[in-house]
């Protein structure tokens, strides 16, 4: 799936406005993050590098992928560890990082509260976490309004190098994402700080969720 559904394609050769809405989710990922030049920062399924090249201090990935670790390692160069890890048991210490962030990762992992719970677990109790997920509902209702149009999925096909589902759940998410779930899964192990929608709280397509610890 890593390479049937290539993340960096997504990032890099997807239509337009994908591209354009990317950009802004990451930008607000990046905004919530606060993150420093002195921080410890760690991306919780980090793909082939494309959003973790953008944040500064210092910087650790993970993903379980060889295929998109090594896109990582090619990205990063020596800027940043990459390491081979499942997010729901992480090898790293209690309180290791200042900042942890999680993005686009959730929906499709098999237990997202398991996830949620280590990166509380390894985040400093000072620290800040971020997690972002699709609005799955909003995106499935403008997909099928754009793929009504005659001829519109061959025009996407033809000017996108990305493979894009006719429906989020047709591929590999494995929940179905909103912010009553998001809600739902923060709660036993972080305090909601801020929740922004992208590309605007009226119309969210993505929810970005700025975190701080229980303890």
């Amino acid at each position: 799936m890593a390479q049937r559904h290539d993340p960096d394609l997504y990032h890099t050769a997807s239509p337009l406005p994908v591209r354009w809405l990317e950009r802004r989710r990451v930008a607000e990922v990046i905004r919530r993050l606060e993150v420093g030049p002195s921080h410890r920062v760690l991306e919780v399924g980090c793909g082939a590098g494309n959003v973790l090249v953008q944040v500064p201090g210092r910087r650790t990935g993970i993903d379980l992928s060889p295929f998109l670790l090594e896109k990582a390692r090619r990205r990063l160069g020596a800027s940043a560890e990459v390491l081979e890890m499942n997010a729901e048991a992480m090898t790293f210490p209690d309180a290791t990082f200042d900042r942890v962030y999680c993005s686009e990762v959730l929906e499709h992992v098999l237990d997202p509260g398991a996830v949620l719970a280590e990166m509380a677990r390894v985040l400093r109790p000072d620290g800040i976490a971020v997690v972002s997920v699709p609005n799955e509902s909003a995106i499935n209702r403008l997909k099928a309004l754009v793929f009504s149009v005659p001829g519109a999925k061959s025009v996407l096909k033809a000017v996108s190098g990305y493979r894009i589902p006719d429906r989020m759940e047709d591929e590999w998410h494995l929940h179905e994402m909103d912010e009553a779930l998001l809600k739902r899964l923060v709660a036993p192990h972080f305090r909601l700080a801020h929740l922004s929608g992208v590309p605007t709280k009226l119309a969210p397509l993505r929810w970005v969720a700025q975190l701080r610890p229980l303890r």
